[in-house]
């Protein structure tokens, strides 16, 4: 929350995605154990800290292309 008292206009970007969509692109990384990968999905999202502002969730379960549109959408509304 300090951040958003020194910085004017902050924004706060979420990416979430299911945990299925999550499981299927760990396992497709083929960098880790199936014991880690499920260790790291029961861990499951850390929530947000109360009192922010402007908080915008962003869907990245699709393609990479959708996710930075969306993204962008929110820091440079003007270019939409």
């Amino acid at each position: 929350l300090d951040a958003q008292d020194a910085v004017p206009g902050l924004q706060v970007i979420s990416l979430t995605a299911p945990p299925e969509v999550l499981a299927a692109r760990l396992a497709g990384r083929g960098r880790e154990a199936e014991d880690e990968q499920k260790r790291r999905l029961s861990r499951g999202s850390l929530p947000l800290p109360e009192g922010l502002r402007s908080v915008h969730q962003i869907d990245n379960s699709g393609p990479l292309e959708d996710t930075v549109a969306a993204i962008r959408a929110v820091l440079q509304p003007e270019s939409v």
